[in-house]
């Protein structure tokens, strides 16, 4: 079988509107000519082999309009949000208030908040590994309590609608703070929310407690979550702002 052509990258710049735009050239056994923007603004070209490096430019600057709409597209996303650090002193948030972690080590596991810290102990070798499992499982006991206590503020507002009061449970989610299934009036909430200001999580459980009434996320959805709610808006940016 005869090996592919490729080779190696190189770079270019090309001026447009008197700015320069630079891009990685590479000549590929293809037959048409490829562009990528990455999410980092870089440019990416693949060119068929036996072209020359004028031509690419000259189709470059055909497509400049579309790669910068694209570079400025990516630069206006917020930066990648950094694993959580479970090293002493790194910053950890309960109930929308900040705190620095403290390990411990004690002969058996606890979560203490002292002032502005968070004091986790557990027994030897008590390293971030078991910093994160203990402060997951504590986030996740004090969730109960505070869940309840949220649609206690919350399902006053759907009175009017004589609905069954749902019944709550505490779910780790990857990529949602909760979910509601209307036959059962069963709602999940993930844990995590309990990280957030109070106000955070009553957005969420009123959204939740919304979809008892209207399944989808149709305009009559948030037609009835704005007039419950007005201010949800503010709620869900501060929640989405969260620190990961």
């Amino acid at each position: 079988m005869p090996r592919s052509f490729a080779a190696a990258p190189r770079r270019e710049t090309i001026f447009y509107q008197n700015q320069p735009l630079a891009y990685t050239l590479v000549f590929r056994a293809r037959r048409t000519i490829g562009f990528a923007v990455r999410p980092d603004g870089s440019v990416h070209i693949s060119a068929p082999a036996g072209t020359s490096a004028e031509w690419v430019a000259q189709q470059v600057l055909k497509k400049a309009d579309w790669i910068l709409k694209h570079q400025k597209a990516f630069a206006r996303r917020p930066p990648p949000t950094p694993a959580r650090n479970y090293e002493a002193g790194s910053l950890h948030y309960y109930q929308g208030q900040p705190y620095r972690l403290r390990l411990a080590e004690a002969a058996r596991p606890a979560v203490v908040l002292e002032a502005d810290e968070l004091v986790l102990h557990g027994p030897a070798p008590f390293g971030p590994a078991q910093a994160e499992a203990l402060l997951h499982a504590w986030y996740a006991q004090q969730a109960g309590p505070l869940f309840a206590a949220a649609l206690g503020r919350v399902w006053p507002r759907f009175a009017e609608f004589n609905l069954t009061r749902p019944t709550l449970a505490v779910r780790q989610m990857r990529t949602r703070w909760g979910s509601c299934t209307p036959r059962s009036a069963r709602i999940r909430l993930s844990p995590e929310l309990v990280r957030a200001r109070p106000e955070c999580l009553d957005y969420v459980l009123l959204h939740e407690c919304c979809h008892l009434l209207v399944g989808d996320h149709s305009p009559a959805f948030y037609t009835l979550q704005t007039r419950l709610l007005p201010d949800w808006p503010r709620w869900k940016q501060e929640l989405n702002a969260l620190p990961k």
